[in-house]
């Protein structure tokens, strides 16, 4: 299963979270690790994500990529799998 399907799968429960997170007035953030050929989510808020991320060079992508999907009203999805991470938006 990629984490497209994963994310398709869960799409029901997870948007409701992230609804829940935006009526407390703030933006959510999807986070998926791969563990074994199974995904883990977290659902929380951009704030308390980027809170976590130290300020620099190496993850100035990874913020501007959650900037940019917060300023075009996306709510952004963070893939751990392995060594790497990207920044994807909730599919269709």
């Amino acid at each position: 299963m990629t984490v497209e399907e994963y994310l398709r799968q869960n799409k029901e429960s997870i948007t409701e979270e992230c609804l829940a997170i935006a009526d407390n007035g703030s933006k959510a953030i999807i986070t998926i690790k791969e563990d074994s050929g199974n995904y883990v989510c977290r659902i929380s808020t951009v704030e308390k994500f980027t809170d976590t991320l130290p300020d620099n060079k190496f993850f100035k992508k990874m913020r501007d990529g959650i900037t940019n999907a917060v300023l075009n009203k996306v709510i952004p999805v963070v893939v751990f799998e392995g060594q790497k991470a990207r920044i994807i938006s909730l599919p269709d």
